[in-house]
């Protein structure tokens, strides 16, 4: 009786220590100072959140926006689809945003223009994709806020599909980490999105013309980040950048560790294109360290 009675106390110690194990790991890491507005990470698996900062403030989130505008884009048209580039849609480029410069009159598949619009940022891919898939910006902004309506976001709006907001005149884009996070989600859960933005370069070919060009990304974590993560217990499978004076130096990382454990994070920044990167890198050593 003595015996069995041990051996209950031994397992029932056992089932206690199995499940306080993981918990003590999480608590163990101290938590990460970052220079940032906003920050919001989960696991991608499950959805649960791992860390988040200033979740439900109001933020600003640039060029990250081109990811809710390549989902849009992909709800109403095939990645085969043709755009040409006309004069008018080169007129509706903003000065201020980052564009390619595409020559006028070339026609790109749906395809071409995600790359060029997630790889390099490109306003005018962001404009001609809007154009060709809702015949204006006006109608194709509906689509964009139905879309985060969908993906449950209740505290964003959006006015354009590049991603500008009050510094270039666009009041009406807005948005929280909290929020943000779901756009983050929803894009790596979507096989043409998670295809491109794992990419570094791409050869862009015209349709019908035989000369091509390279677009490459200058996205640190495809260059100096593969030098700063030297442990090489996760890497990086897909970002996107953003940035503007209101919004500060965004970008959203997924990682994925050897074990296959996939950690998501949406960051807006107040420091500088470096401090960023040591953010990033800060929280996702936090995030594997809690596996």
């Amino acid at each position: 009786m003595k015996n069995t009675r041990k051996c209950i106390v031994f397992l029932l110690v056992l089932s206690m220590l199995t499940t306080i194990v993981p918990t003590a790991k999480a608590q163990a890491a101290a938590k990460p100072k970052t220079t940032s507005h906003a920050y919001y990470m989960i696991d991608a698996g499950s959805g649960k959140k791992i860390l988040s900062s200033n979740a439900n403030k109001r933020i600003y989130p640039a060029s990250t926006v081109k990811l809710l505008t390549a989902l849009t884009v992909l709800e109403y048209s095939g990645t085969d689809e043709e755009i040409k580039y006309t004069k008018k849609i080169r007129r509706m480029v903003p000065s201020d945003a980052s564009a390619l410069n595409l020559k006028t009159g070339r026609t790109y598949t749906v395809e071409q223009y995600l790359h060029m619009l997630l790889i390099v940022s490109d306003a005018g891919s962001a404009v001609a994709l809007a154009q060709g898939t809702a015949g204006s910006q006006k109608d194709f902004v509906v689509w964009m806020n139905e879309k985060a309506k969908a993906l449950g976001m209740m505290h964003s709006h959006f006015d354009n599909p590049i991603g500008l907001d009050k510094g270039s005149g666009y009041y009406g884009t807005y948005t929280t980490a909290a929020d943000f996070i779901k756009v983050s989600k929803a894009a790596m859960e979507n096989p043409v999105i998670k295809r491109i933005v794992a990419k570094h370069k791409y050869r862009v070919q015209p349709v019908g013309v035989k000369k091509s060009f390279v677009i490459e990304s200058t996205n640190a974590f495809y260059s100096d980040y593969k030098k700063m993560v030297k442990n090489k217990k996760y890497k990086i499978i897909g970002s996107k950048t953003g940035t503007t004076r209101a919004a500060g130096h965004c970008l959203v990382a997924t990682a994925v560790d050897k074990k296959g454990n996939t950690v998501i994070c949406a960051f807006y920044g107040k420091g500088d294109h470096k401090q960023l990167y040591k953010d990033i890198r800060k929280l996702l050593d936090y995030a594997f360290a809690t596996y």
